[in-house]
């Protein structure tokens, strides 16, 4: 899961690359693949007559600067996304130019405008241009994936890690997948799609797979999220109507097979309810400070997700027997 991640890490592009990246590892493993017409990846791994079937939920974005204009200086002006420029000043980038990339840094950011200075190196605006930059050129920050401490944490540390949990949570199963667990869908999907979702949801069963914030101290009647102690299933949500019923099965399961799990109690959306025609679940993973660019995540709840799934599809397939 650690080496998966790392390679997902390793592009700094634009949106598209990235999910072209994700459709050279699941090529292998997949039994069909196409894009809808909303840009939604449609991936299924079919599975023996009878056999139980889910559909995985996976969001997929990278979080990019665009570059607005060029100083006389030679240093970019670029337009941030949603996350707080604070954290971005000091941060290696890399601008993506018809001449490949350009390493660069944030020098200093204009939080009111969402904007951002960065210095690649140029003495002015015809050097900035003659390294291929131009206004619109897009811009990724870039971080290296490594261990926080040595491997025995089990935990890692990188640049925008809550928007590779869950393509790689996806990938990995679909990597593992026995014909004889079931059929699969996996949905990746960008974050504005995401309320057409529930009409395309197919099988007995469709998880949701998101990130939470990590939570030290429990607040009233919701509980701490810990790292390293297991998948956050999620209790309910504003956005998302959670089957209780499916819940309460991951729960006697996790608990049943000694998988660690938390539940989550945390509303953060305010938008409309959707409604589904089959029971769904939010699995969410912990991270630390994911309010950050530089974010970290263990390895383990990953993997404790990926069990939590497969041991539902199990028992589902002994149940129909």
């Amino acid at each position: 899961m650690f080496e998966l991640i790392r390679e997902l890490s390793k592009y700094k592009g634009y949106n598209q690359s990235f999910v072209s990246q994700i459709v050279d590892k699941i090529t292998p493993f997949a039994d069909e693949m196409h894009f809808d017409s909303r840009g939604n990846l449609i991936v299924r791994k079919y599975g023996e007559k009878y056999s139980p079937k889910i559909t995985l939920l996976a969001e997929v974005k990278e979080e990019i600067y665009v570059v607005s204009s060029i100083t006389e200086s030679g240093s970019l002006v670029a337009d941030a996304n949603y996350f707080s420029l604070t954290y971005a000043q000091g941060q290696t980038v890399q601008v993506e130019t018809k001449n490949g990339l350009v390493q660069g840094v944030i020098m200093a950011g204009e939080t009111g405008q969402h904007a951002a200075v960065i210095d690649i190196g140029a003495n002015s605006k015809n050097d900035a241009r003659e390294m291929g930059v131009e206004p619109g050129n897009h811009v990724t920050l870039y971080d290296d994936f490594l261990y926080l401490g040595d491997e025995v944490s089990g935990r890692v540390v990188g640049k925008g890690l809550d928007n590779k949990v869950a393509p790689a949570i996806a990938i990995n199963l679909l990597q593992q997948w026995d014909t004889a667990e079931g059929e699969i869908t996996i949905i990746f999907f960008p974050f504005h799609n995401k309320k057409q979702l529930t009409y395309q949801l197919e099988g007995e069963a469709a998880f949701f797979i998101g990130s939470v914030s990590r939570q030290r101290i429990a607040h009233k009647s919701r509980g701490a999220i810990e790292l390293g102690s297991g998948v956050a299933i999620k209790v309910a949500d504003k956005t998302i109507p959670i089957n209780q019923a499916l819940k309460n099965q991951l729960v006697d399961l996790a608990i049943a097979h000694d998988i660690p799990f938390q539940l989550e109690f945390l509303f953060r959306h305010r938008y409309k309810k959707l409604s589904t025609k089959i029971p769904v679940s939010v699995l969410n993973i912990p991270i630390e400070h994911l309010d950050q660019t530089t974010q970290v995540v263990s390895v383990k709840d990953l993997e404790d997700t990926n069990q939590l799934i497969q041991t539902y599809l199990l028992r589902s397939k002994e149940l129909q027997f």
